[in-house]
Order: structure tokens, then C-alpha cells, then sequence
């Protein structure tokens, strides 16, 4: 996962990226995994908002 945060005066701006290394032919199945991670970033960034 690739994080970017940029802050501009009183402002911050997140950008999560990721990419993962399936192998599948027509499936890719470790998207859960990358929904999972944004998930868990999504959270701490949502915590931190209200701080």
C-alpha cells in the first residue's frame, strides 16, 4: 500500500493506493485483502478526524 499525506494550512489529504500481486487467470482474489487494508486505514484516518 502506497500512503500520500499532504497538508495545506489546516488542511490534510490522504491518498491510499494499493496493488497486489495475484497470479490469477480470471479471478483476482486477493482484493479482499487490499479492502481490507484501505478498511483499516479508512478507520484510523476516521479516528484521527475526530480528534
Amino acid at each position: 500500500m502506497a500512503v500520500t499525506l499532504v497538508g495545506n494550512g489546516q488542511n490534510l489529504f490522504l491518498s491510499a493506493i494499493t496493488s497486489g500481486g495475484s497470479q490469477a487467470m480470471l479471478f483476482k482474489i486477493n482484493t479482499w485483502g487490499e479492502e481490507s487494508f484501505l478498511s483499516t486505514l479508512a478507520d484510523v484516518a476516521e479516528g484521527l478526524k475526530r480528534s
